[in-house]
């Protein structure tokens, strides 16, 4: 028998007794004071049970204790791998455009006057026609750019695919990622017609944060209407959901419960909230300008406000999920993003240029693929020899493919995982998050409150 090189350990405040989670397994355990030193000698020596057997057993039971012949570095790498080649699953992310009506003060990406053709819209349509049978799933994205500016291909390319949907029996998923600001009743009507019931939008805080990051061309704030949007879109249609995206660095970081407060507590629950750090340029970069354990602990709290606010905080919780297969769609083998003029690339943080594409789409439906760019994305070294070491790589699956390949290593972002992660449980610890936790069965371990 052996210790799980996963197991993760978190003092309880509250207590001074200690969680013990793995990442791996995604197991979570309470002890009280008086245990932990009995916890942490049978994780040191895991077969000196020394009467301390109902102990030892827990500990076997939720796989913080393992036996000596598993391997779980190739538990981890079978994940992966079945990530990448899963067959059943197709990413598909759309760019009608790469024009876009704001001018965010930290956007990465090169906005151009641009439009998807006719040929590049039929083609997309017979692709979709011959593709999507072959998959149980199909994730339809819509991105830019601000898709709403080729609004009637979006609805036109919708209604295509969710009817290629009904007659092979196959599950299509449309979402978009939208500024917000021209999704007026009108438009928010047709497209929830059409099939698209999920969106993500992003207020970066109230208005006087929100209004200095995110305006229109002509310098002019975006928060009113985006908010208006936000509200009229959801009592449009009851399937609606969105993934509210905050967005934020040293400036506004702090105005996120302001902004929670201001929705209408009846659409809450169907705001997911989804805070992200900025990054990029040294001057608005979060990373830059903040220590990560404000930027976490931070984020852990506003996680719980929101969850109290009556909001959907699933994702605030993804730092502890278990069974992770890729860090990121994009290395995923059957995903592609097809831009307005049929190039194809695979990740949405680009510049999109004609030469750094992975392949094209014929003007008959058929997909072109470059292979050797094709595989930098999907095959080669599954992770870091820094990650091999991690116990936090269950969480991660290896960190961005394209930090990687850029930087020859998974970069300083991933500190943000274990940092997170850590936080996290502490808010458990604080009686937060009370779902994730709950009281032992056995008498044997009345003591052990475990997931």
């Amino acid at each position: 028998m052996k210790a799980s090189k996963y197991n993760v350990i978190v003092e309880d405040p509250a207590t001074g007794g200690v969680l013990l989670y793995n990442s791996l397994y995604g197991s979570l355990t309470a002890w009280s004071k008086d245990e932990v030193a009995i916890v942490n000698r049978l994780l040191a020596f895991p077969d000196a049970a020394n009467g301390n057997g109902d102990i030892q057993q827990v500990l076997r039971e939720q796989k913080h204790l393992i036996e000596d012949a598993v391997d779980e570095m190739a538990i981890i790498e079978n994940r992966k791998r079945s990530g990448v080649a899963d067959s059943n699953r197709l990413d598909v992310i759309i760019m009608p455009t790469l024009d876009c009506n704001f001018a965010c003060a930290y956007c990465y990406e090169t906005h151009q006057a641009s439009s998807m053709s006719d040929d590049t819209e039929r083609a997309i349509k017979l692709w979709l026609s011959h593709e999507m049978p072959k998959h149980t799933v199909v994730l339809l994205h819509w991105f830019g750019g601000e898709p709403l500016l080729g609004f009637q291909r979006v609805v036109s390319i919708t209604e295509h695919a969710t009817a290629v949907a009904l007659r092979s029996g196959t599950c299509c998923v449309p979402h978009m990622t939208t500024n917000g600001f021209l999704l007026d009743q009108r438009r928010a009507t047709a497209l929830t017609q059409a099939g698209v019931h999920n969106f993500q939008i992003t207020l970066d805080g109230p208005p006087d944060t929100h209004d200095r990051l995110r305006v229109l061309k002509n310098g002019r704030g975006t928060f009113r209407q985006v908010f208006e949007n936000v509200v009229g879109l959801m009592h449009v249609d009851d399937r609606v959901r969105v993934s509210l995206r905050v967005n934020f660095n040293q400036g506004n970081l702090h105005s996120i419960p302001t902004l929670l407060e201001m929705f209408p507590g009846d659409i809450r629950s169907r705001l997911r909230v989804v805070y992200e750090p900025i990054f990029g340029r040294c001057a608005l970069s979060a990373s830059d300008n903040l220590p990560s354990e404000e930027i976490s602990q931070a984020m852990a709290q506003y996680y719980t406000i929101a969850e109290q606010l009556g909001y959907d905080v699933v994702l605030g919780l993804s730092n502890l999920s278990a069974g992770k297969l890729v860090y990121c769609y994009a290395e995923r083998d059957n995903q592609v993003i097809i831009n307005y003029n049929g190039d194809l690339h695979k990740c949405s943080v680009s510049e999109f240029r004609t030469e750094d594409r992975v392949g094209f789409i014929r003007t008959d439906g058929s997909l072109v693929r470059d292979e050797q760019k094709w595989s930098l994305w999907t095959d080669g070294e599954l992770f870091s020899g820094a990650c091999r070491s991690c116990s936090y790589l269950p969480l991660c699956m290896g960190g961005c493919r394209k930090t990687r390949l850029e930087q020859r290593g998974p970069g300083n972002c991933c500190a943000l995982t274990p940092t997170n992660a850590s936080y996290l449980l502490k808010q458990i610890a604080y009686g937060r998050f009370p779902n994730l936790v709950r009281q032992c069965d056995q008498p044997t371990a009345a003591n052990h409150d475990k997931s």
